[in-house]
């Protein structure tokens, strides 16, 4: 119970779950090196225990493959692909066991987000398939692991909901017994995730919600508020030239922190900013969900909502881009549209994960990471729609993140070494830009 006491900083934000994996883990620790399991203010570290946690994600992993296989199934059965099972495996597998975000996140930077997405692809293809009382376990085992996939709960309670209420489209048809088992279903997962921690409740909601670290993370996750925050600093600077304000030190939106900063021109953002701009961009997603409570529009509002909260939530992480790419990938195989932007999108978000990996033995390894992989995807989607081809305005953009990494990895560090977090500012906006294009394809094709 430790986990969530105030006294122990080293804890983590994550639900009860996540508790329990890492205290199943704690029990093989030992094999590696006990000294991991003593609680300290200091970081602790040896080659014991970073081998522990390499293959700790390694073996996690297996639950990815599980759901890719689960995935695969799903897949070939939907018609078109029956005669394609190579196609679909190789998608799947670059997607999902070779995709180039969760290998730098997971085995480079070092998170277990690989085992998370096993268990939202698990979920999504379980309802989408009919299989809803299944999925409704996976995705409530899955918010009990880490609540970042809040982001897709309306989409699961929406759909959910309107299977049950309205059988065969007859306003009069409820499945109660339907809901019934769905609630007890969720009620019991919860249950034995918060029951050992109900004295706890306080504490983690605050762990799970610090609304104290302000809009924004350390490095600016490429979103609205990106290209809001720049827009901030770009007008004080050009006010305090024009000697219309007062002149400053550095803006504090650009100190690296993880803190609540001040904007100097534009209107301070609050949590309930966030939420209200989210819930109302999210009520034309669920409607259309509700009127047409299909398997793929219950895909395409998943992937919508997902990305809509990247877009317009408060302090999110640059890698929440891997829980909108999830659900996404699923909509390769309904059209050359949803292809086309996904593998733009895919192509961007594992780029705005480079300043994740800032040691400079690992710049060419992210770069051929990138370059791999997404090569491997555009040859197999190639297979899949021979004629698809990116449309210009793609191609530019594409073009200049070799522009763009040239400049904020060589020429900013080397002429402007003092203002170190302008390279940060750089791949947040120019990939903010890049969102907002892929962002409203995919609001168009809901």
């Amino acid at each position: 119970k430790q986990w969530y006491q105030r006294r122990v900083r080293g804890t983590l934000d994550y639900p009860p779950f996540f508790a329990w994996f890492e205290y199943l883990l704690s029990f093989l620790a030992p094999l590696f090196d006990p000294g991991m399991l003593t609680l300290s203010e200091s970081p602790y570290f040896n080659h014991a225990t970073l081998l522990f946690q390499r293959l700790s994600v390694i073996a996690s992993d297996v639950v990815l493959c599980i759901a890719c296989a689960r995935t695969t199934r799903y897949i070939q059965n939907l018609g078109d692909f029956k005669e394609k099972c190579g196609e679909v495996k190789a998608m799947l597998a670059v997607c999902y066991l070779g995709c180039a975000g969760l290998l730098l996140v997971d085995h480079i930077h070092f998170q277990y987000n690989g085992f998370l997405t096993g268990f939202f692809l698990l979920s999504l293809v379980s309802v989408a398939d009919g299989e809803i009382i299944k999925g409704g376990i996976y995705f409530s085992i899955l918010l009990n692991l880490k609540h970042i996939y809040l982001y897709v709960a309306p989409v699961y309670f929406v759909y959910m909901l309107r299977v049950h209420l309205y059988i065969n489209n007859k306003p009069l048809g409820v499945d109660m017994m339907g809901l019934v088992k769905l609630a007890m279903c969720v009620v019991v997962v919860f249950g034995a995730s918060f029951g050992p921690f109900l004295s706890h409740i306080p504490q983690i909601l605050s762990r799970l919600f610090p609304v104290q670290r302000g809009l924004c993370h350390a490095y600016w996750a490429p979103n609205f508020w990106a290209l809001y925050n720049t827009l901030d600093i770009a007008s004080s600077k050009v006010l305090q030239a024009l000697h219309l304000i007062p002149k400053q030190g550095v803006h504090p939106l650009m100190s690296g922190l993880v803190q609540q900063s001040t904007f100097h021109i534009l209107p301070n953002i609050s949590p309930l900013h966030c939420a209200s701009l989210t819930l109302a961009a999210w009520t034309p997603i669920m409607l259309k969900l509700f009127k047409q409570p299909s398997p793929e529009q219950f895909l395409k509002s998943a992937t919508a909502a997902a990305f809509t909260s990247f877009f317009l939530g408060y302090h999110v992480h640059e890698k929440a881009i891997l829980v909108v790419l999830a659900p996404y990938s699923l909509l390769v195989f309904l059209n050359q549209q949803h292809a086309r932007n996904f593998f733009f999108l895919s192509v961007l978000g594992t780029y705005s994960l480079f300043p994740l990996l800032f040691q400079a033995q690992e710049l060419l390894i992210k770069v051929v990471i990138l370059l791999m992989t997404h090569s491997f995807m555009w040859a197999t989607l190639k297979r899949i729609y021979p004629d698809i081809v990116l449309g210009w305005l793609e191609k530019i953009y594409i073009c200049g993140l070799v522009g763009h990494f040239l400049i904020a990895e060589l020429v900013l560090p080397i002429f402007l070494a003092r203002f170190q977090f302008l390279p940060l500012l750089t791949y947040s906006v120019y990939c903010a830009v890049g969102v907002i294009y892929s962002y409203f394809v995919v609001m168009k094709t809901l």
